[in-house]
């Protein structure tokens, strides 16, 4: 007789199932598992990994499934990557050495290689506006600023971005100029500049300090026709609170009298140039304004451009680029760095003593042109390489541009090119002319440290490609950061990523208002931009775009 089999032990009974929505419903034929959906089955570091390597566009698409999936897709730490791998800078571009400076309550401070920056960066949002640059995607909106009432289409404008606000200045004569602040909306407020005596006075030129400030307030300095300058406190939140810090009145007369046309400002140090290449710099270490230096050039015309930084806490460059003659009647570029010392004692690049200079002094200077020829006989090699910078020479230059590591030159349309003379040389030589109104010409700056080595290196200036696109000849420049702004004579703006060669034309103006373009044709531009907005005027039209949209 076979032993009777024990039963098997009764099971334990079964688990819920993940993600099941109603376990009441037992409909005869009905599958449990189509109550399952696949957001519900896996874990969230699962389904981030598998956003990981979608597209920004699938990853946009995603956020449509459910509330869950919409969740995970706006991860700040895949946008990070995202941002990293389509646009390889960990800040938006377009900062002129604004370092820990935050506009509209966004970080644009380039970070550490060991920080994430996932607590302080909205990733998306930098994406966002990023892919707007390189699509030219952004609204477009006319300043009301109180500048305008008093400028005619003949007068300049001139433009400052300073955090949130835009600051205008007339350059039409009147007995008391001033700086218009505007902010959003119809925000606006005047600043007065003082005056050496009675006449009429006009705004030349307007510079912000690009040295560290905070994201409350900026200092601007706004210079006058006859020399004088102001320096102002300017409040982001409040421009009503925004003052007169201190002013410097022009009493003595230079032996070079000219007004000035253009500065940078790099607290304690203030630095002009004037029409006739009169380079003069401030020290405003002190707290008061004190003259240092006067620089004076027979070799550089204008257009120019200044680019002002601090390499080390003792020394400050300034790299100036500005338009050189060509024989017999031609223009190229040239550039010429120097370097300021803060001290009173700095070692000269010469010899290895030091040699002691009085405080915010020019210690040494290098130039390279981009048209070299050289003396004497030359080989094969330097004759084709002189016959490719021969052809790149220009009739008339625009404007020239540079961020001290690219340089821009933009030829300006003759305005009657058959009465351009013959060049006897190019002719001799067969060397070709490659020459276009309308094509800008893009050039790499090397500027190794200053050594007295004799196997130092060389500055260089050296050509990359030229910059085609804008159908319009080009009236204004405007580079920072890797980025180049061009403004056409017809109004036109097209956005230049330099690193990569990128470009793409922005929102245009109405018909109504190009029309206005076209009768300021002969009118000086203006056009400046930031990590967010390009800021263009036009005889007395100012025209904002935004990015961050």
């Amino acid at each position: 007789m076979s032993k009777r089999r024990l039963s098997s032990p009764p099971l334990p009974p079964a688990k819920r199932l993940h993600g099941c929505e109603d376990d009441s419903d037992t409909r005869p034929g009905l599958n449990e598992t189509a109550h399952l959906a696949l957001s519900s089955l896996l874990y969230d570091e699962l389904i981030l990994y598998i956003f990981s390597h979608l597209s920004w566009v699938d990853l946009c698409a995603v956020q449509a499934t459910s509330r869950n999936w919409s969740r995970l897709a706006t991860d700040n730490g895949l946008w990070r990557n995202l941002y990293l791998t389509t646009f390889g800078r960990p800040r938006l571009r377009g900062g002129r050495g604004f370092v820990g400076q935050s506009n509209f309550g966004r970080d644009v401070k380039p970070l550490p290689a060991r920080s994430d920056g996932d607590e302080v960066k909205d990733w998306k949002w930098m994406f966002r506006i990023s892919s707007n640059w390189r699509k030219g995607r952004c609204t477009v909106e006319r300043l009301h600023s109180s500048a305008l009432e008093a400028a005619q289409a003949i007068d300049q404008i001139h433009v400052v971005l300073a955090g949130p606000l835009v600051l205008s200045a007339s350059s039409r004569p009147c007995s008391s100029p001033w700086i218009c602040l505007s902010g959003v909306g119809d925000l606006c407020h005047k600043l007065h500049c003082p005056t050496n005596g009675p006449g009429l006075h006009h705004i030349v030129a307007l510079a912000q300090d690009q040295s560290c400030q905070t994201s409350e307030n900026a200092k601007v300095a706004a210079f006058l026709h006859n020399g004088s300058f102001s320096i102002f406190h300017i409040e982001y939140s409040n421009p009503a609170l925004s003052y007169l810090q201190s002013t410097h009145i022009s009493t003595r007369r230079s032996w070079r009298p000219s007004s000035i046309s253009q500065a940078v400002f790099h607290h304690p140090i203030l630095i002009t140039l004037s029409n006739t290449f009169s380079l003069s710099i401030y020290d405003l270490s002190s707290g008061s304004i004190r003259h240092s230096q006067t620089l004076a050039s027979y070799t550089s015309y204008p257009p120019t451009s200044l680019v002002l930084s601090a390499p080390t806490p003792e020394t400050y460059k300034l790299v100036l680029t500005y338009s050189v003659p060509v024989y017999p009647h031609h223009w190229s570029i040239g550039v010429t760095e120097l370097v300021i010392s803060s001290s009173c004692a700095s070692t000269s690049a010469l010899s290895s003593h030091r040699l002691v200079v009085p405080p915010m002094s020019v210690v040494s200077t290098r130039t390279i042109r981009a048209v070299d020829i050289p003396q004497g006989w030359m080989d094969e090699n330097k004759l084709r390489a002189m016959q490719e910078q021969w052809s790149r020479k220009v009739s008339q230059v625009a404007d020239t541009q540079s961020d001290g590591k690219w340089v821009i030159l933009a030829p300006e349309d003759p305005a009657s090119p058959a009465m351009t003379p013959p060049d006897p040389l190019a002719i001799n030589l067969g060397m070709p002319k490659i020459y276009s109104p309308v094509s800008m010409q893009l050039y790499r700056l090397s500027l190794p440290s200053v050594s007295p080595s004799i196997s130092a290196s060389r500055p260089k200036l050296s050509f990359v490609r030229n910059l085609q696109g804008q159908a319009a000849p080009i009236s204004m420049l405007a580079v920072a950061d890797g980025r180049c702004v061009s403004l056409g004579t017809d109004g036109s703006i097209w956005v230049w990523d330099l690193e990569n060669g990128a470009s793409t034309e922005v929102h245009s103006l109405d018909s109504k208002t190009a029309g206005a373009a076209d009768s300021s044709r002969l009118i000086k531009g203006t056009v400046t931009f930031d990590e967010r907005r390009i800021v263009t005027a036009r005889g007395n039209d100012i025209i904002i775009r935004r990015f961050d949209v």
